[in-house]
């Protein structure tokens, strides 16, 4: 293909504060500064079509019906009264490839879309939505024994991985932005199936950005992210407890983002400051004044969280599981705890000799430097290139 492909990209979220949404906004962005066409579908507050240099919206209005899913991200069952103008600013924009974006109202669009017109389709993986469900559901059965919350989990786990697989399978190519993902996707959908990581800000996310007082010696233990089950932020309360039985004082807590757990959180905290939701320069403060970011998600595909901190030059800690340990090289550029007493462990260890911590925060930050969003997005405009000569039979 000698010119760039034609996108339309259906965007399930767009407009919120998520890994995700981030992700698809820095595409879009990508496309208009090196003049790639690329129509993107999504929410907003009145249905209309506009332009924006190489890239052009579609705004869909949700009902006021609609469905809340997750903070501002909703479902609206009654979207598909647009289906007509979809297709038809589809058909107008002429599309090479079409870039699924999840499973909501948004990317239902893409699939039927994309199969009744026989478009290539691309489809990229961005929440371990299996996990999530079961970490939700479970969230409401806390007094259930521990064996039979875990048969319960795994059944609500592989039951809906199964149904996720059988509409995934409807896109030609599969991204996915850990190895361990990219084998079971392919797996299941028989689609081929590649690695696609996410990227980082190192301008706006940078060392530099630090503003703490060199006199302030209590070492901060940071998270940012939504403060929910699933991120299983109640871990940090365990930490919490575990460090003061361990005779460990000498520490706080920053917590950044907003969710329904934070009130259980601030109560049980020792030492805790929380910030809600913050964006742009208030975030990369935040992160840069952190000197460990501990991440205690187990259902995490990616975990974007992560490489922003280590942009930030801070060293991060999270369990092996999931996307961070593939961020994360273990004593080097952050620690890889097994288990939540190693992971407390560990933590006690490093505020005791926090004083050689300078040469992680470089090896952190090298690391985020490596992985640009300007190199994703090339790899991106890549895997479309090769997914635009895909037919609907095509298998890994």
């Amino acid at each position: 293909m000698n010119h760039p492909p034609r996108v339309a990209l259906f965007a399930d979220t767009f407009h919120e504060i998520n890994g995700a949404a981030n992700f698809l906004r820095r595409l879009t962005s990508f496309a208009k500064d090196n003049g790639h066409p690329l129509l993107c579908i999504r929410s907003g507050c009145e249905t209309k079509v506009t332009d924006d240099g190489s890239v052009q919206y579609l705004d869909l209005k949700r009902n006021r019906a609609s469905i809340p899913l997750d903070g501002d991200l909703k479902y609206d069952p009654l979207l598909w009264r647009k289906r007509s103008l979809v297709k038809r600013t589809l058909k107008e924009f002429g599309a090479d490839v079409i870039h699924l974006t999840g499973l909501n109202d948004i990317s239902q669009f893409g699939f039927i879309h994309a199969h009744f017109m026989k478009i290539p389709a691309v489809a990229t993986w961005h929440t371990n939505t299996h996990e999530y469900a079961a970490e939700r559901l479970l969230s409401l059965g806390n007094w259930l024994p521990c064996s039979v919350r875990s048969k319960i989990g795994t059944a609500i786990e592989r039951t809906t991985m199964f149904g996720l697989m059988k509409l995934y399978f409807l896109a030609q190519m599969q991204l996915a932005p850990n190895q361990d993902l990219v084998e079971e996707i392919g797996r299941m959908t028989k689609r081929p199936s590649f690695l696609l990581r996410r990227g980082v800000d190192i301008d706006m996310l940078s060392p530099a950005k630090r503003t703490r007082m060199t006199d302030d010696k209590e070492f901060v233990l940071g998270f940012v992210g939504r403060l929910r089950a699933e991120k299983n932020v109640r871990a940090l309360v365990r930490l919490d407890s575990a460090l003061q039985a361990a005779g460990v004082t000498n520490y706080r807590f920053l917590i950044v983002g907003e969710g329904d757990e934070r009130p259980f959180l601030e109560k049980n905290l020792s030492k805790a400051d929380f910030t809600g939701e913050i964006r742009g320069e208030a975030v990369a403060e935040a992160f840069a004044n952190m000197d460990l970011f501990v991440f205690p998600s187990l259902t995490d595909a990616f975990a974007n969280v992560v490489l922003e901190a280590m942009s930030s030059g801070v060293p991060a800690i999270a369990f092996a599981v999931g996307g961070p340990k593939f961020l994360i090289d273990d004593n080097t550029s952050g620690f890889i705890a097994e288990t939540e007493s190693d992971l407390a462990g560990r933590i006690a260890e490093i505020i005791r000799m926090h004083e050689g911590m300078q040469p992680m925060r470089t090896a952190a930050r090298q690391f985020a430097v490596e992985n640009s969003w300007k190199a994703i997005f090339e790899k991106t405009y890549g895997y479309y290139e090769v997914c635009a000569g895909y037919d609907k039979k095509v298998r890994a």
